[in-house]
């Protein structure tokens, strides 16, 4: 063959090798930096929390993703009881799910009678005693 055919056919190979490199790299770059957005905007479903102990029998409806509970006044749903953590637990939204986390409390976590030692996902109509008190679980679907 040729020497001049050889040196064209690398030169083409090389801009092809290198074409789909780039292609692979932007269809990559657009992947990641198309995904960040859509989780921002991403609809949160309310979490509505009511609890026994209170002294209004309404719930309340949270719509950050986050949610602490606990005795403490800084919590976002205080529970005023001897059983509960200052800081017990907290109400994440992420993974398209509410999940939630026992805090190291002292008396503990109990998610429908079993023990709460890492975050779990919680649903609608759960009941989560934190110590001896009982915290209903509402989630309302996104219209």
């Amino acid at each position: 063959m040729n020497a001049g055919i050889l040196l064209v056919l690398r030169i083409l190979f090389l801009i092809a090798l290198y074409g789909f490199l780039g292609l692979s790299l932007w269809v990559i770059w657009k992947s990641i930096g198309g995904k960040a957005p859509q989780t921002a905007q991403e609809a949160i479903p309310p979490l509505s929390l009511s609890s026994t102990i209170m002294e209004s029998a309404s719930a309340q409806v949270f719509t950050t993703p986050k949610v602490s509970i606990g005795r403490s006044s800084e919590c976002d749903f205080v529970l005023q009881h001897e059983m509960v953590s200052s800081v017990h637990g907290r109400f994440s939204y992420h993974h398209q799910q509410w999940w939630y986390e026992d805090l190291k409390s002292t008396n503990g976590s109990f998610l429908e009678d079993l023990r709460v030692e890492e975050p779990v996902v919680v649903k609608d109509g759960d009941v989560l005693f934190c110590g001896e008190v009982d915290v209903n679980i509402s989630i309302k679907p996104i219209s």
